[in-house]
């Protein structure tokens, strides 16, 4: 980002003075100074300026791959990008750790069509795109990736990484189905310090697997 951008970014946000002198280690008047246009961003300052941004982003739910994408649905909708398909975005993250809740209303962002039906052989209506948080799963998926969902590969015999909604919230873990005739399910983290979850029947609904994502840098 540039200087300007990320005063366009505090400013979005609206946030607080006290967090933004916090990060670039100077007072709330250095801070106000700044957001206000009276002060540059230093070079040193710029990274953790960035950071700060981000987490109001993922705390709005409003990612900038999400919000690119949004701003074209209009075109997409009166037809002018058919490169494009329309998928649909959970409203709110997924938990690696604690889960989302999925509460608000349902958005759709766009993806390439090479991707939705040329590499994946999917329909727009096959996938989901989920933003995680947490650390259960680092190094394999981290806070912020933007992960999409085959809603068509349920199975957990397979095993591996799966969005699951325990009734409540929706999480990412990994699954495998336990040997004997009960087919118990272990679900657990790739992190080896979060503990495992072994749920009872109609406990876990597993929404689908990760097929692709994107990070931020």
């Amino acid at each position: 980002m540039d200087s300007q951008a990320i005063i366009e970014g505090l400013k979005r946000y609206n946030i607080p003075h006290e967090r933004i002198a916090e990060v670039i280690g100077r007072d709330r008047t250095a801070a106000t100074k700044l957001v206000n246009g009276k002060r540059s961003v230093k070079v040193n300052e710029v990274a953790a300026l960035e950071a700060l941004i981000a987490e109001y982003e993922m705390e709005a739910g409003d990612t900038t791959i999400i919000r690119r994408a949004e701003r074209l649905t209009e075109q997409f909708e009166d037809g002018l990008l058919g490169d494009y398909v329309s998928v649909e975005v959970l409203p709110t993250h997924a938990g690696m750790g604690a889960g989302g809740t999925a509460d608000g209303d349902r958005r759709k962002t766009l993806l390439p069509r090479s991707l939705v039906e040329g590499e994946l052989k999917a329909s727009p209506g096959d996938l989901l795109v989920i933003e995680v948080r947490g650390t259960s799963m680092v190094p394999d998926f981290r806070q912020g990736d933007q992960i999409l969902i085959d809603r068509r590969d349920r199975d957990p015999k397979q095993g591996g990484p799966f969005a699951i909604f325990d009734g409540d919230t929706y999480i990412l873990k990994n699954v495998e189905v336990l040997p004997g005739p009960e087919g118990k399910m272990r679900v657990f983290s790739t992190n080896p310090i979060f503990s495992d979850w072994f749920p009872a029947d109609g406990e876990a609904h597993i929404e689908g697997r990760p097929v692709w994502y994107a990070r931020r840098l």
